[in-house]
């Protein structure tokens, strides 16, 4: 089979895509109770870990309507209470300095400030307070409880930090929202509340960037990033003063899993985001109920996939119902924020590690329209939770591009102010490997959708051949640069890794060699391998697709490319030093590699092992993915597992493909589909 043959048969064509929050949808629920493993009436769930904080619940909390037996007492809505009852939802004797409530259980016990006077005909403290009265109204009218018998604490915990939400509003909402916003400013802010984005953030102040801080250097591995923390002058901001102790149970113990045990990685940023995803994506989780579930279903499933026996209800409800309250959300009109794109975000990060690529793809689109409602180029790299949300959103953008065959959604200018941002950091602060890592990032990320789109431009008739010569010409010199770039750390032996001790031995039918002296870096260097693997990737890509523009025969050092992926992405898997999830974060590249190597037993046979590698680590590949492969290989059997008798094939993975594979829409269900992401368009315009 020839190359150009191997190209088609991988040509990724999507139907329409569905929006997992679409209005239209009949069901308020993306599933049914049987698929959420929701009990029947007249049972509840066994409380999971009762009595040991610590310990993996063995289900999930699950809502349900207050029956008779468990009366939900309303009472009277005050504003004076302290933020522990308000946040309980029960009511508060306001008993100073301690309420009678807080003294009992030993609880905390914190009072909102005086509220101003206002004049007469005045209305700032009253629109501020109506200002959260959707949230509050929302949260009241679901009447619904935990299997703990508590009530669902995010809406408390929105309303503990109402001047937050606002204050983040009016500096970033919609022009068609702003004049109303301000309008609901408190007369006085609460400085209780959670620290604010500008305050942690000191760029904003002093004019640097704490990704970039020329004294720092985090190692791989780190449980956050310790070069954000010590340019922070404000030391109570490290994520472990985040308080969750409001929460109930099964929620503070996913998200303390989230800030130990899940990495930035595991989002598939190629540098050190983990104060981003530790602190600054929970800070914004606790001020918005729908982000508060999605990143508790993101970590549920990371802890799922460690249990001998995961369920997939064990994470799927908590998913099931940020996209329920997202859908409410959008569809009551509450103003955009931060927290609502984190939101569309972290959903779509899971929609991607359960191969669901046609509500991925759904949530792309809808995250490009609140991102270029909430920002624009002149803002986007203001601090460091929109320089992140960029790059969030620009992999999955860059990532639908290359599937459909179409131009991303973002426009370049928007890649070419992260680049100038970065470049300038680095320009400035010489010393910092951080600034330099961050640079090269964002020069690949311009590069890359240049390509895309150049590949995009020809078929299309959108620039003549000519023209595609000369771009594709200046495109190449810019490739080979982005190589010489990474010549100083490649040649830098400080962080080499010098010993693979603890690995397994090298497997006889390896068609690599992983333990390759000088063939992978440690310590702040890490990044540069996935660095490494994306240079090489997009140099792979750019090599065989400008031979078929050409009809020519594709260049013989293609698969001298594809084993070097390989044997990088063996490297990262097996080195006892890997930060956790790196092979997750490799695993693209492999993707691209296994097309170009030869087609034999003995490489294929390597391509299976390594791809269910992958998917026991909780990437499941996407059905059209599965097809592509098995014809490209001769295996129709790939379609059900990747190793012969279901060798490596874990009970949860095979629960999530069978769940995705029922989802997915045929071609009579692509007009429908194709509905519903425009009424869901039209909710975010």
């Amino acid at each position: 089979m020839s190359y150009e043959q191997s190209c088609q048969q991988l040509k990724f064509d999507y139907a329409p895509v569905q929006s997992a929050y679409s209005p239209q949808n009949s069901q308020n629920s993306l599933f049914t109770e049987s698929q959420l493993g929701v009990p029947p009436n007249g049972t509840t769930w066994t409380k999971p870990g009762e009595g040991n904080q610590q310990s993996i619940p063995q289900g999930i909390p699950v809502s349900h309507r207050a029956s008779s037996a468990i009366e939900h007492i309303k009472h009277r809505r005050t504003r004076s209470g302290c933020y522990t009852c308000r946040q309980r939802r029960v009511k508060c004797d306001e008993g100073r300095p301690q309420c009678a409530r807080c003294h009992k259980g030993s609880r905390s016990c914190t009072y909102p400030p005086p509220r101003s006077k206002v004049r007469p005909g005045s209305s700032s403290v009253s629109d501020a307070a109506k200002a959260t009265e959707p949230i509050a109204e929302a949260s009241d009218s679901d009447g619904e409880i935990w299997d703990n018998g508590e009530m669902p604490a995010a809406a408390g915990i929105m309303k503990r930090n109402e001047d937050y939400v606002k204050t983040k509003a009016s500096s970033q909402c919609h022009p068609r929202h702003r004049n109303a916003a301000s309008q609901k400013q408190p007369a006085q802010s609460h400085k209780q509340s959670l620290p604010s984005i500008e305050r942690m953030d000191p760029d904003v102040a002093v004019g640097h960037s704490p990704t970039c801080s020329p004294h720092s250097s985090p190692q791989s591995g780190s449980r956050g990033s310790p070069h954000m923390a010590n340019s922070t002058p404000d030391s109570s901001l490290s994520p472990e003063k985040i308080s969750l102790s409001y929460l109930p149970q099964t929620q503070r113990f996913y998200l303390d899993y989230l800030r130990n045990n899940i990495t930035y990685h595991h989002y598939f940023f190629r540098h050190n985001a983990n104060f981003f995803l530790h602190h600054i994506l929970v800070e914004q989780a606790l001020s918005y109920e729908p982000l508060l579930q999605a990143v508790v279903a993101f970590a549920a499933f990371q802890v799922t996939l460690g249990k001998p026996n995961g369920r997939i209800q064990d994470f799927l409800g908590y998913y099931n119902r940020a996209v329920s309250l997202l859908r409410k959300s959008l569809a009551s009109g509450q103003t955009h924020t931060d927290a609502t794109l984190l939101t569309i975000l972290q959903l779509a990060t899971i929609e991607e590690y359960l191969g669901d690529w046609i509500n991925l793809l759904g949530h792309q689109k809808a995250a490009y329209s609140m991102l270029t409602e909430l920002y624009s180029v002149g803002t986007i790299t203001e601090n460091e939770l929109r320089r992140k949300v960029l790059a969030w959103y620009s992999r999955f953008d860059l990532f639908a591009g290359f599937m459909s065959g179409d131009e991303p959604a973002l426009g370049r200018e928007w890649f070419i102010a992260n680049e100038r941002y970065h470049s300038e950091q680095a320009v400035q602060h010489p010393e910092s490997t951080e600034c330099k890592l961050e640079a090269a990032i964002a020069t690949h990320g311009v590069v890359a959708r240049d390509m895309v789109v150049l590949f995009t431009n020809l078929p299309r008739g959108a620039i003549t051949f000519e023209e595609f010569q000369r771009e594709n010409h200046s495109l190449a010199a810019r490739i080979r640069n982005m190589r010489e770039d990474l010549n100083p750390f490649l040649s830098d032996d400080r962080y080499v890794v010098e010993s693979f001790e603890g690995a397994s031995e090298r497997d006889e039918d390896d068609i690599v060699d992983p333990y390759q002296p000088g063939g992978l870096r440690q310590g702040p260097y890490w990044p540069i391998n996935f660095l490494m693997l994306d240079w090489l990737g997009t140099s792979l890509m750019h090599t065989y697709q400008t031979a078929l523009v050409l009809q020519q025969q594709p260049p013989s050092n293609l698969l001298q490319l594809a084993l070097e992926i390989c044997r990088l992405f063996e490297a990262i898997q097996y080195w006892p030093g890997s930060t956790p999830g790196s092979m997750l974060s490799a695993q693209a590249a492999l993707g691209i590699a296994v097309i170009f190597l030869p087609k034999d037993e003995r490489h294929t046979m390597w391509c299976r092992r390594k791809l269910t590698a992958v998917e026991s680590q909780g990437y499941t590949y996407s059905p059209t993915l599965r097809g592509k492969l098995a014809n490209l290989w001769g295996l129709p059997e790939l379609r059900h597992w990747w190793l012969p008798n279901e060798e490596g094939y874990p009970s949860i993975i095979r629960s999530i493909r069978a769940f995705i594979d029922d989802r997915t829409p045929n071609a009579g269900n692509q007009s429908k589909a194709e509905e519903d992401v425009r009424d869901c368009e039209r909710s975010l315009q």
